[in-house]
């Protein structure tokens, strides 16, 4: 077992969020065990203990340590992969996308022989609008036609 586990991506993180899932860590931190041992001890389904390891395995968060057939049933003992599990700082931080402050994006398919006409309406549209003085003080559009798969 490692001393530390990094976290380093947001669907790690939300498989250790779960409060239900760090009671499951903890006590397999205390010694190996399998899903029929924690349904046991802690008098749940072991269906819902191996939803909740297998979101945990899925993730890098435990491992199986070993395996024992009893009679003719293989049993995985799951333990974590570290003693100590902990997020990278920058998942934490919260960084503004400024770029796309106060835009708006529509993806609309359009059949090729229809783009050119799409596109001329559309600039008709923008540069009516733009001469409006409304209540919005609608003053710049900004458009950008680009085919599927290039989005910025």
């Amino acid at each position: 077992m490692k001393k530390l586990l990094v976290i380093e991506n947001l669907a790690q993180l939300k498989s250790v969020s779960d409060p239900f899932r760090i009671e499951l860590l903890t006590m397999l931190g205390e010694k190996p065990k399998t899903g029929q041992n924690l349904a046991d001890e802690l008098d749940i389904p072991r269906a819902k203990i191996h939803y909740h390891l297998n979101e945990l395995m899925k993730n890098g968060i435990i491992h199986v340590v070993k395996t024992e057939e009893k009679n003719s049933i293989i049993q995985k003992f799951y333990e974590p992969v570290a003693k100590k599990v902990v997020p990278n700082i920058d998942l934490l931080k919260y960084v503004p996308d400024e770029k796309k402050k106060d835009s708006m994006s529509y993806n609309l398919r359009i059949k090729e022989e229809e783009l050119s006409q799409f596109k001329k309406e559309l600039k008709n549209f923008v540069k009516e609008n733009s001469k409006k003085k409304s209540a919005e003080n609608v003053s710049d559009y900004k458009v950008q036609i680009m085919p599927l798969g290039e989005e910025e």
